[in-house]
């Protein structure tokens, strides 16, 4: 009975943590109208400087497209014709956490040590600014922390659902 009530508590917090969210805030201009914006397109020169691989950059400007055109925002090539100016930037750091295991049920004497475990990951930032072409200033922006970056076969659905979460707040309502 203890192996399992055991075994489920790992499991739940095995669970809990493979799941975590992505802590996501914006900023906007309070002068800016967004109902003006039709169109986008992305700064090339910034997306060839990002500092990210060819698949999570791929998925990145893929999720912000079907995001930004589900909103009712055109894609255009020439950054004459765009209204809007997605600059995408990103950075990671490594993260240390310790995990201390606590049994109830058991009393080990005055100098037993609880086992402890650390793991280490890379946690990833991503930030989404959109400026206004015709007066290159910027105008909304979005930011994205804790998105886990070693778990490689979830990337391809933790990159575009953390892209939807920074951006949920697009167009902002005054």
């Amino acid at each position: 009975m203890k192996t399992i009530f055991s075994s489920l508590i790992f499991f739940s917090f095995l669970w809990l943590t493979s799941c975590g969210s992505v802590s996501v805030s914006s900023d906007f201009d309070r002068n800016a109208d967004f109902s003006q914006y039709k169109t986008f397109t992305y700064h090339q020169e910034g997306l060839e400087k990002l500092e990210m691989n060819s698949l999570d950059k791929k998925r990145v400007v893929t999720a912000i497209g079907k995001n930004l055109a589900a909103k009712g925002f055109t894609p255009v090539q020439d950054a004459n014709a765009a209204d809007l100016i997605v600059s995408i930037s990103a950075a990671n750091k490594n993260r240390v956490v310790v995990d201390r295991w606590y049994d109830p049920w058991f009393f080990y004497g005055p100098f037993w040590q609880n086992p402890m475990q650390t793991r280490n990951y890379r946690e990833g930032t991503l930030v989404i600014d959109l400026v206004d072409a015709k007066q290159n200033t910027l105008v909304w922006q979005g930011i994205g922390t804790g998105i886990n970056l070693d778990r490689l076969e979830e990337k391809s659905v933790v990159v575009p659902k953390a892209v939807d979460e920074i951006l949920a707040k697009f167009p902002p309502k005054k």
